[in-house]
């Protein structure tokens, strides 16, 4: 691939929209979504559950499943080039060397009829030129490099033979064996307990500090995002409704969403304070109502916000951006 140009982004997702159409009706997962990655930084996706952020991630790595998926508009580009203009054979190349992704659930994620050692070398067969022994020897040089004792042992295990931490661990090193650009982690702590979490994390960080990588970690865990990003984008209903530096989007939370997010996490020292939760629930994206997703849960809201559907604008610098008609006329 060729240099990414002085200034550009080495990822620019401009105008994502990204439907599926089932039988009930159109499901708007990701509309007009636009965001940039530069080398070497941490981004981080947050919001509730169905928000739209693992299906950001799926529509980078052309894993929408189509039908009742389709990406509808917009542009991916990788290095200035856009992936939704890229022949398919060239996208797959792209994927999993430059652009990979640790998935959510390793269980599901692995072959559980190959062993891990072999899942890593199929990696390295779909995009190197190495040969049987050399892909061996790397998976091998991979498992222990994400921390696993005993690699050899563990590379001719099969997945229900590992605990979860260490399915997570060969899932990154699965994800990061030839050297991508970009990584993806879609909530890579999910089910873990809160000590294997923080070794899982630890992992990503220092893995990301030793090949400089570009990181977007999706999450619902705002104390993750605190602790591992340099850059924070809230999603709500499909878009993006908050975006920032991670100082800024914490001590100076613009929409009342973040404000909610942020008012729902313990607070140390503090343990008799009742923890506040948003009212509501998140519209139905088939049928969302008009005006703001969010006025309906919002505290703040007034007549104009159940009509008129905001846009993101500036507010502080023009790094920190909000939608919500609270901040212009």
């Amino acid at each position: 691939m060729a240099d990414t140009a002085a200034g550009a982004p080495l990822l620019d997702v401009r105008g994502l929209k990204t439907y599926f159409h089932t039988e009930e009706g159109l499901v708007r997962a990701v509309d007009d979504v636009s965001f940039s990655v530069s080398s070497s930084e941490v981004l981080g996706l947050v919001g509730e559950s169905g928000c739209g952020k693992s299906v950001t991630a799926f529509s980078i790595l052309d894993l929408i499943p189509v039908p009742p998926g389709r990406i509808e508009g917009g542009e991916i580009l990788f290095r200035g080039k856009d992936l939704l203009k890229t022949e398919s054979h060239e996208r797959r190349r792209i994927s999993g060397n430059h652009i990979s992704m640790i998935f959510q659930e390793p269980m599901t994620a692995l072959n559980p009829v190959m062993m891990v050692g072999s899942q890593i070398t199929e990696v390295l067969k779909l995009h190197t030129l190495l040969d049987s022994h050399d892909r061996w020897e790397k998976a091998i040089e991979m498992i222990a490099k994400v921390g696993i004792s005993e690699p050899r042992k563990t590379a001719k295990s099969y997945p229900h033979e590992l605990s979860g931490g260490m399915r997570q661990r060969i899932m990154i090193a699965m994800a990061l064996v030839c050297d991508p650009d970009i990584l993806i982690a879609d909530e890579p702590t999910t089910a873990l307990d809160v000590t294997i979490q923080a070794q899982i994390l630890e992992l990503i960080k220092a893995m990301q500090r030793e090949t400089s990588a570009a990181v977007i970690l999706i999450t619902h865990d705002l104390a993750v995002i605190a602790e591992t990003v340099n850059r924070v984008i809230v999603m709500y209903a499909g878009k993006i409704v908050e975006s920032g530096d991670v100082k800024t989007i914490f001590t100076e939370p613009k929409h009342p969403y973040t404000q909610g997010l942020l008012k729902s996490i313990p607070v140390l020292g503090e343990p008799g304070k009742l923890l506040e939760s948003i009212k509501g629930r998140v519209p139905n994206l088939i049928d969302l109502p008009p005006g703001c997703h969010f006025a309906n849960r919002c505290p703040f809201a007034r007549e104009r916000c159940f009509e008129e559907h905001p846009r993101l604008v500036e507010v502080d610098s023009d790094e920190h951006e909000v939608r919500c008609n609270l901040y212009y006329d």
